[in-house]
C-alpha cells in the first residue's frame, strides 16, 4: 500500500469522546502520514457519519462504541482497514468486512486491573453511600447517613475469571465471605482465589453484594432476570461492569422499585449511551457511571497507540493483529 500524505491516505478516529487520541506517541507519525480526523463526540445520525467516513481509507473505532454493519460500510467505499481498540468486534459485521475487501485489527487486552478497580469503587459507593452523601453535603450542614461495612458481607461473584478473581481476592483482605460461580469453576480454582465455588442459586440466596463478571454471550444473556431477583437477599446489592444485557433490565427495575434490592452498582446498559429519560436514573441507591470500566487515560492512550501503529503498518504493507486475513487478499 505505501501511501503517503500526499496521496491523501484519510484515517477517522471516531468516539474519541475523551479527547486522548492525540496523546499517543504514534499520532504525530500517523498524522505525518496520512489526513487524520477526530471526532470526539458521538455521530448520532447516517448523514452525521457518512460525512465522517467520507474518503476513509481507515477507521479507528474505539471499542463497541460505533456500530459497523451493511449500511456504516455503505457509506465508506474506500475503506480498507478498521483499526479496533481492543478485542471486541461484536458490533462490527464480519462478513461484510470480508466482502468488501476491509481488515479489521486489534490490540492486545490489557490486564482488567482497571475493571477490578472500578468495580471495588462502585461496591464502597453503594455500600458507604458516597454520592449521596456528596450530593446532600452541598446542601445541609452535615448529613446524618449511615452506610454498612464491606468487612463480614458475603460477596458472590459470579464468573471466577480474570477480574471475578482479583475481586475475590479484594474482598479477603475485607474479611469478606466470597461465594463463586461459573460454568467451568472448579471447587479447587475457587479456593485458590479465596472463593467457595457454589451454584448460582446458592450464591444468589446467601450473598450480601452480588458482582457479574460473564462474558455477554447466548448463554449469560438475561441470566439475572426475575427468579434471579427473588432469590436474593432483602436489599441485597447488584453491581454489574460487564455488560447490560446479562441483567434483565425491566426485572431489575422492578427490584429496585420493590425496595427487593438495596441498591445498585452500573456501569454497562442494555443500551449505551444511557437515554436520559431512563428510570433507572431516578433512583438515588443507584450509583450510575457511563461504561468507564476500561476508560481510563493509561488504557486509552495505549489503545490508541497500538490501533495508530496498526495502522502504521497497514500503510508499510505489513499488516499486523488482522482477525480476517481473508480480507487482505481482496485489497
Amino acid at each position: 500500500m505505501a501511501e503517503t500524505k500526499s496521496e491523501a491516505f484519510r484515517v477517522a478516529v471516531l468516539d474519541d469522546y475523551e479527547g486522548l487520541a492525540d496523546q499517543a506517541a504514534a499520532y504525530q507519525k500517523l498524522r505525518q502520514r496520512a489526513e487524520v480526523k477526530v471526532f470526539t463526540q458521538r455521530l448520532e445520525t447516517d448523514a452525521e457519519l457518512g460525512r465522517a467516513l467520507a474518503g476513509a481509507h481507515a477507521v479507528l473505532l474505539v471499542r463497541e462504541r460505533t456500530r459497523f454493519g451493511e449500511k456504516q460500510f455503505s457509506l465508506a467505499p474506500q475503506l480498507k482497514l478498521i483499526a479496533q481498540t481492543g478485542r471486541t468486534t461484536g458490533h462490527i459485521d464480519l462478513a461484510t468486512a470480508n466482502k468488501r475487501g476491509v481488515a479489521i485489527a486489534v490490540t492486545p487486552t490489557d490486564t482488567g486491573n482497571s475493571t477490578v478497580e472500578l468495580t471495588t469503587a462502585l461496591i464502597f459507593s453503594v455500600l458507604r453511600r458516597i454520592p449521596e452523601v456528596d450530593r446532600r453535603m452541598r446542601t445541609e450542614r452535615w448529613p446524618a447517613v449511615a452506610g454498612r461495612l464491606f468487612e463480614g458481607k458475603t460477596l458472590g461473584v459470579v464468573g471466577l475469571g480474570r477480574i471475578g478473581t482479583q475481586i475475590s481476592r479484594i474482598a479477603n483482605i475485607f474479611k469478606a465471605r466470597v461465594l463463586a460461580t461459573g460454568r467451568t469453576l472448579t471447587a479447587e480454582r475457587a479456593r485458590e482465589a479465596g472463593a467457595e465455588a457454589v451454584t448460582l442459586e446458592k450464591l444468589l440466596r446467601e450473598s450480601d453484594i452480588v458482582t457479574i463478571h460473564v462474558p455477554l454471550n447466548p448463554q449469560t444473556r438475561g441470566m439475572i432476570g426475575v427468579k434471579e431477583f427473588a432469590l436474593m437477599k432483602p436489599g441485597a446489592i447488584l453491581i454489574n461492569t460487564a455488560r447490560g444485557p446479562i441483567v434483565s433490565e425491566a426485572a431489575l427495575l422492578d427490584a429496585l422499585g420493590s425496595g427487593k434490592l438495596g441498591g445498585a452498582g452500573l456501569d454497562v446498559y442494555d443500551e449505551e449511551p444511557l437515554a436520559m429519560e431512563h428510570p433507572i436514573r431516578g433512583f438515588d441507591n443507584v450509583v450510575l457511571l457511563p461504561h468507564r470500566g476500561y476508560a481510563t487515560v493509561e488504557i486509552l492512550t495505549e489503545r490508541y497507540q497500538h490501533a495508530m501503529e496498526n495502522i502504521l503498518n497497514f500503510f508499510d504493507d505489513k499488516p499486523g493483529n488482522v482477525i480476517n486475513p481473508e480480507a487482505l487478499e481482496l485489497k
